[in-house]
């Protein structure tokens, strides 16, 4: 079963719905965007999703995406978008064609897009992704929902409509673009993405690993790229965010246990609601 937030955020209410477990599969789906960040398990509600992001390689985040283009095949829900880190897109088209062979049919409707950090897609006129390296042990790409829209400059308002539509045809500037980060997804990452200057930082809502818990896994954390809580703990004057949602507890710990620890140690020191979407699959 997945979990499902829903977030107040400037743009609006934001719903985010999926699960995460180290190791098992990592789901996250934004459906008012029809937009998934990873795809490591199938899920019904999957295939609606007309985007799909791929930060890395391991099929704890990459193993539901032959069920996605082929779900969308066999429902005919047209064309689609999957964007990957450009050092696995061959080995990723290769994987979508041997499906697609394995099942008779023709070709999935998909198309691969070989991304890198700095790099952005349009995800639709008002928004586009824009990508970001972590400090994962493979190549590994974060990702922010950056939200656009315009306003009407300050000496233009309280104007007459008739008279604003008159000055933008005669060539004045009348309005100002305003740009949000709605979301940030770090993906497997190490304490990197908690630096000054992140681009995660500046989110509104962000998406946050936090695998490990005990002080023995300390070392663990550090070998494999990934944060432990003390790397949150001690950067929690950092984030600017609205809403933090967790991720991705490592199987070494009970559910229980982490929310147990996390409103013991993490909540208290946060100014931001705290959330998790960590599951235990079935």
């Amino acid at each position: 079963m997945i979990r499902q937030l829903q977030l107040e955020t400037s743009w609006g209410p934001l719903v985010l719905a999926g699960g995460s477990r180290a190791g098992e599969g990592t789901l996250l789906l934004l459906p008012q965007l029809h937009l998934a960040l990873d795809a490591g398990r199938p899920h019904r509600a999957l295939p609606a999703m007309t985007m799909v992001l791929v930060s890395h390689g391991h099929m704890d985040h990459i193993g539901g995406v032959g069920y996605w283009a082929s779900q969308r095949q066999l429902q005919s829900m047209g064309p689609a978008r999957l964007a990957v880190p450009h050092q696995i897109a061959a080995g990723v088209e290769g994987l979508l064609a041997t499906h697609a062979r394995l099942e008779g049919g023709a070709p999935y409707d998909v198309q691969v897009m070989a991304v890198a950090a700095g790099q952005s897609v349009a995800l639709r006129k008002d928004m586009r992704v824009e990508f970001f390296a972590t400090d994962h042990w493979v190549p590994t790409l974060g990702s922010r929902v950056v939200w656009r829209r315009h306003r009407l400059l300050p000496g233009f308002v309280g104007l007459p409509g008739e008279e604003i539509a008159r000055r933008r045809q005669d060539g004045d500037e009348v309005t100002e673009a305003i740009e949000t980060d709605l979301l940030a997804y770090c993906a497997d990452s190490g304490p990197a993405v908690l630096e000054a200057g992140s681009p995660a930082l500046e989110a509104e809502v962000l998406l946050l690993e936090c695998s490990f818990f005990r002080p023995s896994d300390r070392d663990r954390a550090v070998r494999y790229g990934h944060l432990h809580l003390d790397d949150i703990l001690v950067r929690t004057a950092g984030l600017r965010c609205r809403h933090l949602v967790l991720l991705h507890a490592s199987r070494r710990h009970r559910l229980r246990e982490v929310e147990e620890i996390l409103s013991e140690r993490l909540r208290p020191a946060l100014s931001c609601s705290l959330h998790h979407l960590m599951v235990d699959w079935d």
